[in-house]
């Protein structure tokens, strides 16, 4: 018993280990994004979701989102913070085909310093 405590507590303790952070946003079905992460564009070509690597602190996250059904551009800004270990996922969601809003969806604990597969997050071409 004290060998599977001593696990558990291990396994709970990892994300805190982790180099590095993460934030990811999606966008609902038939839209498009461009996201900025203080200020600075991290994907060139609008797409429906972005991955991007970061240290633990407050992030100023701005995302300008096409509105599927009137066709024009609105910008959605919001302070986030963000822990160490951690990937936090963000949706941004049309409320009454209006405004766009974004929501945190969920939190995923990172396991390693490259977060598993490093092909999945956006190189920052913008310098």
């Amino acid at each position: 018993m004290n060998r599977l405590t001593l696990v558990l507590l291990l396994a709970s303790a990892l994300p805190a280990l982790a180099y590095d952070s993460g934030i990811a946003v999606q966008s609902e079905k038939g839209t498009t994004m461009q996201v900025y992460v203080n200020g600075k564009l991290y994907n060139k070509q609008p797409g429906k979701f972005v991955r991007v690597r970061s240290t633990p602190g407050l992030f100023h996250l701005e995302v300008k989102v096409l509105n599927p059904w009137n066709k024009q551009w609105y910008i959605v800004r919001k302070d986030i913070r963000v822990d160490k270990g951690y990937e936090f996922q963000y949706r941004v969601v049309f409320v009454n085909r209006t405004r766009p809003e974004l929501r945190k969806v969920n939190q995923y604990p990172v396991y390693s310093r490259y977060f598993l597969n490093p092909s999945l997050y956006n190189k920052h071409p913008v310098t």
